[in-house]
């Protein structure tokens, strides 16, 4: 196909370095990104546990805004966190006032409440 040649293309028109095809006992193809998408390995670690868990939790009411009767099965499967961990976030929002549920386990529903 032509696949290979397009990207070659649009990589060389984005002003990236061109790409490198090698072919040994393997085909190994090398791209090289824009170097101010790089991280480099002292900015690796800077995020942190806060910024993690305020990017989670947004994810959280997000996902309760648009549908209020998620469950916190597929909340974890949407979020790529475990059970536990949407039971941890959820247990925080409703300590600070945010998420309030309604209705019983099976069939209730959730209210963002304020925050």
């Amino acid at each position: 196909g032509t696949g290979i040649n397009r990207m070659r293309t649009l990589m060389i028109e984005a002003g990236l370095k061109e790409p490198v095809f090698e072919m040994d006992s393997f085909f190994r193809a090398i791209f090289y990104r824009d170097p101010r998408y790089s991280l480099k390995a002292d900015e690796a670690g800077k995020k942190g546990p806060e910024e993690t868990t305020q990017k989670t939790t947004r994810k959280i009411i997000e996902a309760i805004a648009r549908k209020a009767d998620i469950t916190q099965k597929e909340l974890a499967a949407l979020i790529g966190i475990t059970e536990d961990g949407v039971k941890y976030h959820i247990t925080r929002l409703k300590r600070k006032g945010i998420l309030k549920r309604i209705g019983p386990d099976k069939g209730g529903y959730w209210e963002i409440v304020g925050g």
